[in-house]
C-alpha cells in the first residue's frame, strides 16, 4: 500500500490518500471522510482544513481554498455532487479514479488520448451502442451520447472530449441506467468545463 497520483484539493488543504482509497461526502462540504482498504480491513478519517495527516490513510497538507477538486498530474476537475471518488481495486488497472454515483452511475478519465485516435466518427462507439445525441460545449468540448442495452436494460454511456493540447484530448467517460443518465450527463458536463491546469489547451 502506497501513495497515489490523485489528490483532493480544497477548502484550504490538500489531501494524498493511501491506496486503496475511497473520499465520500458532499462536494460542497469542508471536510471528506477518507477510507483506505488495506489487507488487514478499512481505516477511516475525517480531515479537512487544520487537520492533521492521519498515518496510512491520508497526508494532508495546506492547500487551495474553494470547491474540492481532483486533481490528477497536470489536470484539476471539479468533483461533482453526489459521487463518491475511489481508485481502482486491481493494481493492474491504469484508470486515475473512478467516480461513483447512485443506481450504478460511473464517470472515470482516460489518456490523455492523441486526438488521431478520436478522429473517425465511430472511434468512441461500441458494437450494440447507437448514437442519440452530439453536442459541444465551450466550443471545443466534443460530447457523444450514446444508448445500449445491458441484462435487459436500456443504459447510456457518454464522452467528453476535452483538448489539452494541440494533439491530445482527456476523454471523460460516464454511463448509467437511462433513468439516472441525467445525473451524469450533469457531472461530466461540469468536470468537461472546469478543468484547468493545462496551460496550452486551445
Amino acid at each position: 500500500m502506497g501513495h497515489v497520483f490523485v489528490r483532493l484539493a480544497g477548502h484550504g488543504a490538500r489531501l494524498v490518500p493511501y491506496w486503496p482509497y475511497r473520499f465520500a461526502g458532499s462536494a460542497g462540504a469542508s471536510t471528506v471522510e477518507v477510507t483506505v482498504f488495506p489487507d488487514r480491513g478499512e481505516r477511516r478519517a475525517v480531515v479537512g482544513r487544520g487537520a492533521g495527516s492521519v498515518p496510512d490513510v491520508v497526508d494532508v497538507a495546506p492547500g487551495p481554498e474553494g470547491e474540492w477538486r481532483l486533481e490528477v498530474g497536470p489536470f484539476s476537475l471539479c468533483w461533482p455532487a453526489g459521487f463518491a471518488v475511489e481508485s481502482p481495486s486491481d493494481p493492474g488497472d491504469g484508470t486515475a479514479f473512478y467516480l461513483l454515483g447512485p443506481d450504478g452511475a460511473m464517470v472515470f478519465p482516460q489518456g490523455p488520448v492523441p486526438l488521431a485516435r478520436l478522429a473517425g466518427p465511430d472511434a468512441l462507439i461500441a458494437p450494440g451502442q447507437r448514437i442519440v445525441e452530439r453536442r459541444v460545449l465551450d466550443d471545443d468540448i466534443d460530447v457523444v451520447e450514446l444508448a445500449y442495452r445491458h441484462d435487459g436494460a436500456g443504459w447510456r454511456q457518454a464522452h467528453w472530449v476535452i483538448p489539452v493540447g494541440r494533439e491530445v484530448a482527456l476523454v471523460l467517460t460516464g454511463q448509467a441506467p437511462e433513468t439516472g443518465s441525467a445525473v451524469v450527463r450533469a457531472a461530466g458536463d461540469r468536470m468537461a468545463v472546469t478543468l484547468t491546469g493545462v496551460a496550452d489547451r486551445r
